[in-house]
Parts: structure tokens; C-alpha cells; sequence
């Protein structure tokens, strides 16, 4: 039986998106003297987390598994305790939202712990949220990663810290965040969503037709979005850009390592 998250963890008076960032601009939670902001990116299969403190990007897969001595390992460690005891892993995030509370918590205090930040700290964490993440979605992973850091939490929108990571022309554009668990196309205008959709993947094989039909819907209208950004771990599949932009006849471009894009957004946030 999966753990029941206590009531005391969700905020359900929070109006819709409330903690969301919706407007961005490089620097806008960056606080002078604050010695230990995290980045968070809390993906399906891998986690990513940064702090000036380390300086370097702490990368994991987003699993936990009982090692030898009964005590819960994470990431790689748990990985190879499954693979030498043929131990049972837990993969506390599913279709890239939290589905394991208490899993998830235990994760993400041992990752913290690993970017040298204290366990006290109350500096601010800057974590990724799907864009078509619920209201009780976004107050769950709320919950966990201020009871797993202690910090202030505040959370984006994934494709609008990717795309605020590809530079300051990245306004008017339909990102296209593509990572294990879930595909977003977003239309960003001003540095804010303005609209997003989930691609509906019913084909597990090739999912570029769903996202082409996201783009077109997503793109319609007087001002017609001529560019496509591709973000996200997946955004790498072979003739994914190319298939794009011949079935919707717009310009796709992708940073040099698009799996980092929206880490390296929420840094940018957190840094001047």
C-alpha cells in the first residue's frame, strides 16, 4: 500500500497555480548574502539538482532500494544494490509528478545533503513542475521538497526555465519539452505560458506525430509562432528535428545539451 501524504503537507486552499512563476526574467530569485539556493529538476528517470555551494550539477536516477545492511539506498548506489541482491527499487516519480511521498522526501534529503547544503537551511529551492501539472500536483511536490530541503520552495513552469536557459531570444516560441515521462508543447509570449498542452502519445513508438498535432493547434491564430525549441532528455531521438520541421513547417532549434535546459533556467533564476 502506497503512503498516504499527510494532510499537513498539501496546502488545498492555495488558489490554481499558486507558488507558480509565470513571468521570468534572469536573477528574479537571486537574494543577496543567501549562502545555499538549490535547483531542482525532479525528472521520471533522473533527478538534477545544483547549488553555488558545490557549484557542480548533482545527477541521480529518481530511485531508491534497500541496500545490504537494510538501510535505504539512492540513485546509482540503489541501482547496483538491485542489481547484486535483486532488491526491489522504488521510483517515487511517475509520468514526471511526484507518486511516492515519503520515497521522494528520503530521495531528495540525501541528494541535498550530497550539494553540501545544511539540512537547516532555509534558502530558497527553485524546482521544475510540468506545465500541466495539477493544482494538487504542484502543491505535492510543493510539500515534498520543503520537507526534504527545509527551504523556501517556489516552482516553474519546466519548458519556461528551459527556454529561459536558451537566451534572451527565446520569447514567441513553442517549446517543446520532451522528457520520459511526459511530452509539453508550450507557447511562450513575453516569458510567460500562454498556452500548453500535453501530446497525447498513444503511439509509444513514435510520438512525433502527437506533438506535430500540438504544435499546429498550438500555433494557430494571427501571429503565427514560426520557431520550435526542443528541450528535455528526449529531445536528442534521432530525426526528431528534422521529422518536426518538415510536418509543421517551422524552424527547430535545441540548445547544446537540451537534458540540462531546465536546470540551468532555474539557475539562472537563483544567480545574477
Amino acid at each position: 500500500m502506497r503512503p498516504r501524504i499527510p494532510a499537513s503537507a498539501l496546502d488545498t486552499s492555495r488558489r490554481p497555480d499558486a507558488g507558480a512563476v509565470h513571468m521570468l526574467t534572469p536573477g528574479a530569485y537571486a537574494r543577496p548574502g543567501v549562502r545555499h539556493p538549490l535547483a531542482l529538476d525532479l525528472g521520471t528517470s533522473t533527478v538534477r539538482l545544483w547549488s553555488p555551494t558545490r557549484g557542480a550539477v548533482v545527477t541521480a536516477p529518481t530511485v531508491i532500494a534497500p541496500g545490504p545492511s537494510g538501510r535505504h539506498l539512492v540513485g546509482h548506489a540503489a541501482l547496483d544494490a538491485v542489481a547484486s541482491s535483486a532488491g526491489k527499487p522504488t521510483w517515487p516519480v511517475r509520468d514526471g509528478v511526484v507518486d511516492n511521498f515519503f520515497a521522494c522526501v528520503y530521495l531528495l534529503r540525501v541528494l541535498s545533503a550530497a550539494t553540501g547544503r545544511p539540512s537547516d537551511d532555509e534558502s530558497p529551492v527553485l524546482v521544475g513542475v510540468p506545465a500541466t501539472a495539477t493544482v494538487r500536483q504542484k502543491n505535492t511536490l510543493i510539500a515534498v521538497v520543503r520537507r526534504a530541503t527545509g527551504g523556501r520552495v517556489a516552482v516553474v513552469e519546466e519548458p519556461l526555465a528551459a527556454a529561459l536557459a536558451c537566451g534572451p531570444d527565446s520569447d514567441d516560441v513553442l517549446a517543446v519539452d520532451i522528457g520520459d515521462g511526459r511530452t509539453e508543447v508550450a507557447r511562450i509570449t513575453d516569458g510567460t505560458v500562454v498556452a500548453v498542452e500535453r501530446a497525447d502519445v498513444t503511439n509509444t513508438v513514435d510520438q512525433i506525430p502527437a506533438i506535430a498535432a500540438c504544435v499546429r493547434r498550438l500555433s494557430a491564430g494571427p501571429h503565427l509562432v514560426r520557431r520550435l525549441l526542443l528541450t528535455g532528455g528526449g529531445a536528442t531521438h534521432p530525426d526528431l528535428a528534422a521529422r518536426l520541421a518538415a510536418m509543421t513547417g517551422r524552424t527547430v532549434t535545441m540548445p547544446a545539451e537540451p537534458h540540462l535546459a531546465t536546470l540551468a533556467g532555474l539557475r539562472l533564476l537563483l544567480t545574477r
